[in-house]
């Protein structure tokens, strides 16, 4: 369920889209050239295969580079346009789009520009009219703040550290690391939706998920337990999403409850990602959440770094940049760096969302 993720920002489809065109040229070329020798006259025909097979792989050659510098400028205008809607996502209205020319991707840049207006349009409106959301609360930020660990401190063997950068908007993002006997589980938990009964969900997940862990239960049977009291608790259809991942004497083992954020694993220069399957916390009575949950094991050389955001980070493709960057430094460069940066980078009205960070690296 692991796949690689690029941070380059050029267009990583330009490579293989130019040595396909590259190949089919090549092929159609050798094709033609088979052709004409068979039915050529002339007595010394190894010339000809050879002349005909360099031409053959010098205009392959020419073609693959147009279609690759062509296709690098494509898959550019598309990464900034992901990046422009990220921004958007996190609630920033100064976005300026490439929308040049009159081609598919200059139109999609005009609408991606017209959104951003109406976003700006739409947020001016409701903080006119007095609206405010759970997630922009200070007092859901205070609330949740109270129970964070910072930082993480250091399981068996590993350099473990989180923090929130803090942005206008959040207060329903947890995170910690709980240490019992011979197993360590670092968590994220998340709320579902912004209003006021996404914030209790996210705090009861934290206080019972702790609980069961502190109590001595691994992760698995944590999140059975807090699922369990989630719904006997709460409202139908009140849920909290959450992360685990398990740190014992048998590996490391991913869990995820209705989270679709992946686990970054970094090793080697590469930038790894990791799902697991489970529903999230509170939609059902037990059974149905217990069959679902499904873990996925890793495979932690030394050096390797896991990490761990929220919503807001997977849409910054500058954190991933970092990410990749500064993953062989030890954890706390690496918190600095990444974070250091990220929020330099938001400018003097800083974030627009709590970003948050967690990370553990085998030492």
């Amino acid at each position: 369920m692991s796949r690689r993720r690029s941070s380059s920002k050029t267009g990583r489809l330009a490579l293989p889209i130019a040595l396909l065109a590259g190949a089919a040229t090549f092929v159609g070329s050798a094709v033609v050239v088979v052709l004409l020798v068979q039915g050529s006259n002339a007595e010394d025909t190894a010339k000809l295969w050879a002349f005909g097979l360099a031409a053959s792989v010098l205009v392959a050659l020419v073609v693959a580079v147009i279609v690759g510098v062509q296709a690098g400028k494509v898959g550019s205008r598309v990464t900034e346009l992901g990046i422009a809607v990220a921004k958007i996502g996190r609630g920033s209205s100064e976005v300026r789009v490439r929308s040049s020319g009159n081609d598919e991707v200059g139109a999609l840049g005009r609408a991606v520009q017209y959104l951003a207006g109406d976003v700006a349009s739409l947020v001016a409106e409701i903080e006119a009219g007095g609206g405010q959301s759970a997630t922009r609360d200070p007092q859901s930020r205070a609330y949740r703040d109270t129970t964070l660990d910072e930082p993480l401190g250091r399981a068996d063997g590993f350099e473990i550290d989180g923090a929130l950068a803090a942005g206008d908007r959040g207060g329903l993002d947890y995170f910690g690391c709980v240490e019992h006997e011979s197993q360590s589980v670092v968590y994220t938990i998340s709320g579902e939706g912004t209003g006021p009964m996404s914030v209790v969900a996210a705090r009861t997940a934290r206080d019972e998920l702790v609980r069961a862990l502190e109590a001595g239960r691994n992760a698995r049977k944590a999140l059975a337990h807090t699922n369990k009291r989630m719904h006997d608790r709460l409202p139908t259809g009140v849920c909290a999403r959450a992360t685990l991942v398990e740190i014992g004497a048998e590996g490391v083992k991913l869990y995820q409850a209705g989270d679709k954020t992946p686990l970054w694993i970094c090793q080697a220069g590469e930038v790894l990602e990791l799902n697991a399957d489970g529903l999230a916390l509170g939609l059902d009575a037990g059974p149905v959440f217990e069959k679902g949950l499904r873990s996925e094991k890793l495979d932690m050389k030394q050096g390797t770094r896991l990490v761990l955001t929220n919503d807001a980070g997977v849409r910054m493709q500058e954190l991933l940049d970092l990410v990749a960057e500064h993953s062989p430094k030890h954890t706390a460069p690496f918190m600095n760096l990444v974070l250091g940066a990220i929020e330099g980078d938001a400018g003097p009205e800083g974030l627009r969302e709590d970003l948050l960070l967690v990370t553990a690296k085998k030492s």
